[in-house]
């Protein structure tokens, strides 16, 4: 229990040190996104603001609110890719992603999934934590953030897209 304990002071100190930091900016809609670009599970790159829409989710396995919102993800992947919306969720698991790929192969996700152990995607768009959700356009514009769980946002997302 100290253990955990100890474990759970350190990583708010983190984040809220970051959050503090002069340097961090979260970044926000309008902001042009930062350039990212990950290998999926399946082989795929995948370069966000590349010429298509990308609805981008960074997860990881053991956060409870990430597996939830795959169903949700799931459901928006369906209706928009064929609009060439392409939804890509970027796990942060550490690892080699095993555990990654055998979440991904049991819920059946029907997008693009990657693995991004290093946190590359975290620090490219100044996340501070998990899950957190982006909407870019095909020049690469963040046109939707969100940061947490997606409960209830799904519709505005479907909204932005509509527009």
């Amino acid at each position: 229990m100290r253990r955990a304990l100890a474990c759970l002071a350190a990583l708010t100190m983190a984040c809220s040190t970051r959050a503090h930091d002069a340097a961090f900016r979260p970044l926000i809609v309008g902001d042009s996104a930062p350039a990212y670009a990950v290998r999926t599970l399946a082989g795929d790159s995948v370069r966000v603001g590349a010429g298509a829409p990308v609805l981008l989710n960074v997860w990881a396995t053991w956060c409870t609110s990430c597996r939830e919102e795959m169903a949700d993800l799931a459901a928006l992947e369906r209706s928009y890719a064929p609009r060439g919306v392409r939804v890509l969720a970027v796990s942060v698991d550490a690892g080699d992603g095993s555990r990654v790929r055998r979440f991904a192969e049991a819920e059946q996700l029907p997008f693009a999934v990657a693995h991004d152990p290093g946190g590359v995607v975290q620090q490219r768009f100044q996340a501070v934590g998990v899950p957190e959700t982006y909407l870019i356009s095909a020049d690469g514009r963040l046109l939707w953030v969100r940061r947490g769980g997606l409960h209830g946002a799904p519709a505005a997302v479907r909204a932005t897209l509509d527009s």
